[in-house]
This record gives C-alpha cells, sequence and structure tokens, in this order.
C-alpha cells in the first residue's frame, strides 16, 4: 500500500541555494502536504545541503538520502530516491527547478485522468542547453506563478521544446519516438512502472545526458504513453554550464544508449545528437517519420 500519491525526488549535489528555490516552491503548493513527500537524494555533496533540508522538516514530509561522492552519478541518485520513495508516482524534479503552485496537482492528476501507463513530462520554462542566464533577472523565486506569467505574455524564457510541442499540437504521444523530449527537470511515472523496468541504468553515471531517454525509451517498450503535461508548469532557474564538456560527454552515453537499443530512431538519435543539443529547430522524430516514410 503506498503512504502517498506521490513523491517528489530531487537529485541534487553541491547546490544548497538553488535546492531551496526548489523546496520554497513546494511549499506553496495546493496540494495539502499530507498527499506528497520529498526526497533530497544527495550525490556526495560537501555543502550544507544536508542543513539545507534540515529546515524544512516542520513544513514538509522530507526525507534526505546521500550517496558517497564518487563523482557524477546522477542515475544511482535518482535510483536511490526511488528505493527510499514511498508515493504510488515519482516526479523527478532537479535542483534549482521552480514549480508553479499547481504542479504537483497536475501531475497527479494526468496519472488519474490517463492511468498508470502514463509518464507525464512537465513545461519547464528557463531550460537553455547553451548556458544562457540571461532571463535570470526575470525570475522571481518567491513568485513562480507571476514569473510565468511575465515569461509566457512575453514569449521569452519558453521550454526548449515548444518548438516541437507546437509542431505535433502537443500530442507527443503519437511521436515515433517521444522518448528523446523525457528530461528529468520535471517528469513524472508511476514507481511501479519504474521498478518493473530496473529503475535507472547507472552505465551512465560519470558522464552527463541520457539517462533520462534511456528510462523513457524503457517504458515506451512496455506500453507506457508519454504525455506532454503543460499545466504541471515550472521554472528552471538559469545556470552556467560547460556545454562543451556535456555535448562529448553526453555524446559518449548516447553511443551506448544506441548500441544497448540497436533500433533505427537510436541511430537517428546518435547520429544528429551533437546538432540537437546545440539547436533546438533540429527534429530527430520528423527525420525518423520521413525515413520511415521511404522505407
Amino acid at each position: 500500500m503506498d503512504k502517498y500519491p506521490i513523491s517528489v525526488i530531487v537529485p541534487t549535489y553541491n547546490r544548497s541555494q538553488l535546492l531551496t528555490y526548489t523546496l520554497d516552491s513546494l511549499l506553496i503548493q495546493n496540494t495539502h502536504k499530507n498527499i506528497f513527500e520529498v526526497i533530497v537524494a544527495d550525490d556526495g555533496s560537501s555543502d550544507n545541503t544536508k542543513e539545507v533540508v534540515e529546515r524544512y522538516k516542520e513544513q514538509l514530509n522530507i526525507k534526505y538520502v546521500y550517496q558517497e561522492d564518487k563523482g557524477y552519478r546522477p542515475a544511482s541518485a535518482r535510483n536511490l530516491g526511488i528505493i527510499n520513495a514511498e508515493g504510488a508516482i515519482c516526479l523527478f524534479v532537479d535542483a534549482g527547478v521552480i514549480l508553479s503552485e499547481d504542479c504537483v496537482n497536475a501531475h497527479i492528476a494526468i496519472h488519474s485522468e490517463l492511468g498508470s501507463q502514463v509518464a507525464a513530462i512537465g513545461y519547464v520554462y528557463g531550460f537553455d542547453q547553451s548556458g544562457d542566464t540571461s532571463v535570470q533577472d526575470t525570475i522571481n523565486p518567491a513568485n513562480p506563478a507571476q514569473t510565468i506569467e511575465r515569461l509566457r505574455s512575453a514569449g521569452i524564457g519558453l521550454d526548449i521544446r515548444e518548438r516541437h510541442y507546437k509542431r505535433y499540437n502537443d500530442r507527443i504521444e503519437t511521436l515515433p519516438a517521444p522518448w528523446i523530449l523525457f528530461w528529468t527537470c520535471n517528469v513524472s511515472v508511476s514507481r511501479r512502472n519504474l521498478v518493473s523496468i530496473g529503475c535507472f541504468d547507472e552505465q551512465y553515471d560519470g558522464r552527463w545526458g541520457c539517462e533520462d531517454n534511456d528510462v523513457a525509451i524503457r517504458l515506451w517498450q512496455r506500453g507506457v504513453n508519454i504525455h506532454l503535461c503543460r499545466k504541471a508548469a515550472s521554472i528552471h532557474f538559469p545556470h552556467e554550464k560547460n556545454m562543451e564538456q556535456k555535448i562529448e560527454q553526453g555524446y559518449m552515453n548516447c553511443t551506448y544508449f544506441h548500441q544497448k537499443f540497436q533500433t533505427a530512431e537510436t541511430k537517428l538519435f546518435l547520429e544528429n545528437f551533437k546538432q540537437f543539443i546545440t539547436d533546438e529547430s533540429v527534429d530527430i522524430n520528423a527525420l525518423i517519420l520521413q525515413s520511415q516514410a521511404i522505407y
């Protein structure tokens, strides 16, 4: 028997200030605190992450779980969260993602409406693959609703997948490879489905990228439909990134990803990976559909 309808899993590493933004946004959810739990999965932080979590003990059903620092291990950290989760649904949120007041409710609602065979992708404002922090001054972490309305009205800081969402009228569940768009900064899936596929593949640890696509393709192959949930809106607080390093690491992981699944779709993903990461106009699903039409 599940203790909660949903568990919010937040992997983190030495980002206590960004983690504070995320936890503060969970305090103002329209969902009663007894409906959800929060699990902070610490990937070996040496800053004050644990102390930050302690501050929320009286206000949230929150757990702090820690793994030794053995390098960048996002798959392991998320698995640590899943192991300790007591919710029927796992909602994965990166540290620094600020949830709209109705985000948790929206994730619960789409699973209630569509059933257990669904994985939901929430909408993420402010996320930029290049590490551009120009919209940072537009974001008020204490008022996500106001920030989201400001960004939406101005047409800035939109989810970088918006071009793909619009092209397919938000019906990403109909695409041949919706798993390409499944990034764990704001996504949810039933814990039972995650456990049934063996959770995240820890072979991706040590490098950035593709561990979330790997989970998504395995769920999709098991008949889990991947849907966009615009109502589950959030804001990714921009921070600097070493994109050159991420692209190279991501390509290595994508190579492993293709070797693992060996499909025509994963081959196209690998062939176009670097361009896809740097140019949101690259539509790999369109390339897949074109190749299917040819053959």
